[in-house]
């Protein structure tokens, strides 16, 4: 057969993982009985399962960035002020932001997949609330934190999922898919609420969260189907969505040679062989002491830091273009596809890098393993392209730079925020740009193979002081920009970035081994008495 001939091959970053997963394994060959596969699900039924979560990460930060343009008109319809309305998109984030923690530790201790089902049906039950509910502002505000606390479980189920199904050489790769679903949301949000809020009503923005349905638009007559909304999801999850907590079904070999779908479970059997060790119950204290536990702490405050520099650009970016460049409100929207497509490439390239580069290692290493510190080493270039961009974004905009320049040091460098107007309603859920994004996939991957059984926790930890730094930073940039200039300000956060940050980063490099080593030692003893009493 000629090459003319033969069919087309896929493509795509699932094909690009699943092209890595058929890579040969480096470790050495070892005389005795096979070792277990990490995962027991075919190459194409782990594909599945990171589509659906992927797809499912979606729909929390769309429901925040798809609200934001509605503001004004909800503000008219409830009879409320402006600082009333934008109570319901603190409230929002701030459920956000602790939510997550919750439903990871549950999910980390029984099972993902039960928790999967109830935190989308709470979702949909609060937008199909909010889109037929009278205008009184206490349903508004009530059912918004019911409807971020059904959105905010995905991101840090999500993250568990991938750690379960994916072997550590490959999850980098996967992590960096999983993550185009949450930031596509916000990417998406803003243009989609903006239509229905102006073209038709705003109880349509929950509905189309709620709801599959079709409508067609008085703009253009173009149509807009919404084939995979939030029910669909709830459906495929129901149906397709296998359990995978590695405590209960170890590496999945018990649903070896079923169907993808199943009848609706909501508790799976326990595997009799090859279970993950089980994890504490979810409690404050354990949280506490997780976060105690240095390699998990650090990286938290290490990621809160960078995002809240980069929301401090992303603050300061309608001013700057409306002020300096004379942008209208539309343009300024327009200056952030930019970093949106920034923050696409630097999450799948970063992921990718990084995996290559474990698989490296690999090979070298005379035991063919590799210790989880080797990721360190690859977040360096994304703080550093951090810090750059941010100090760029400072003096160009400092000095008038074209107006393109600086598209390219905020996409280099910054979040991707959710803000509609240059003057009112600069709040928002961001989602990382090239450098950010690229250390956000290498530090998630490490912190799920630094604290194994536990992903969903750690990465809920790790999101814990992001809105929160994100919330500081939007409060004080722009008295810091009035008395220092913003060439001067934006180079003091980069330095903080590289040097306090980079430096974070090294110190890991260096004592993260010993404080894994210390750990794992503490958890072996604690496994060994409770079995001695027993």
């Amino acid at each position: 057969m000629s090459k003319s001939d033969q069919p087309p091959q896929p493509s795509g970053p699932f094909q690009q993982l699943k092209d890595v997963e058929k890579a040969p394994d480096p470790s050495p060959k070892t005389d005795g009985p096979a070792k277990p596969p990490y995962s027991a699900y075919s190459k194409k039924q782990r594909n599945f399962i990171l589509f659906i979560v992927t797809v499912a990460g979606f729909f929390g930060p769309l429901s925040g960035g798809i609200y934001l343009p509605a503001l004004q008109v909800l503000a008219k319809d409830f009879r409320v002020s402006d600082n009333l309305i934008n109570v319901t998109v603190s409230v929002f984030m701030f459920v956000l932001a602790i939510g997550p923690l919750l439903w990871a530790g549950m999910a980390d201790f029984s099972g993902r997949k039960p928790l999967y089902v109830i935190s989308f049906a709470i979702f949909i039950m609060a937008n199909l609330v909010l889109a037929l509910s009278p205008t009184l502002y206490g349903i508004l505000i009530v059912f918004r934190i019911i409807q971020a606390f059904g959105a905010c479980s995905v991101a840090s189920l999500g993250a568990g999922t991938v750690a379960d199904i994916i072997e550590p050489k490959n999850r980098a790769s996967a992590m960096s898919i999983f993550f185009l679903g949450p930031q596509m949301g916000p990417i998406l949000g803003p243009a989609l609420g903006g239509l229905f809020a102006g073209k038709t009503s705003w109880r349509w923005i929950f509905g189309y969260l709620g709801m599959s349905y079709s409508h067609r638009s008085a703009v253009s007559g173009l149509t807009f189907d919404s084939a995979i909304s939030s029910v669909v999801v709830w459906t495929l999850i129901l149906f397709c969505l296998p359990e995978t907590l590695r405590s209960r079904v170890g590496n999945g070999s018990m649903f070896s040679g079923k169907p993808w779908y199943e009848y609706p479970t909501f508790r799976s059997e326990f595997a009799k062989e090859g279970r993950g060790p089980k994890t504490p119950k979810p409690s404050p204290r354990n949280f506490y002491r997780l976060f105690r536990y240095p390699p998990i702490g650090i990286t938290s405050v290490n990621t809160s830091l960078l995002f809240g520099s980069y929301y401090c650009v992303a603050i300061s970016q309608p001013k700057v273009f409306t002020e300096r460049y004379n942008f209208s409100t539309t343009e300024v929207g327009l200056t952030y596809l930019a970093a949106g497509f920034a923050m696409v490439v630097g999450s799948l390239i970063g992921g990718r890098f990084s995996d290559w580069n474990r698989a490296k290692a690999v090979k070298t290493s005379p035991e063919g393993k590799v210790d989880p510190e080797k990721r360190l080493a690859d977040q360096i270039w994304g703080v550093l392209i951090c810090g750059l961009g941010t100090l760029l974004y400072g003096w160009l905009c400092q000095f008038n730079i074209h107006p393109a320049v600086v598209i390219v040091a905020t996409s280099l460098c910054k979040s991707s925020p959710l803000i509609m107007s240059p003057n009112t309603h600069a709040n928002g859920r961001p989602t990382a740009g090239f450098g950010m994004t690229w250390v956000l996939v290498t530090s998630s991957s490490f912190m799920t193979e630094v604290a194994p059984g536990q992903a969903a926790t750690v990465f809920a930890l790790g999101g814990l002081l992001r809105n929160p730094s994100a919330a500081l930073g939007a409060i004080v940039i722009q008295p810091l920009i009035d008395r220092m200039g913003i060439g001067w300000c934006f180079t003091g956060l980069g330095l903080i970035d590289i040097f306090f940050v980079g430096g974070a980063v090294v110190l890991l490099r260096i004592r993260s081994p010993y404080w894994r080593r210390q750990r794992d030692a503490k958890l072996k003893a604690a496994a060994a008495a409770a079995a001695a009493a027993k």
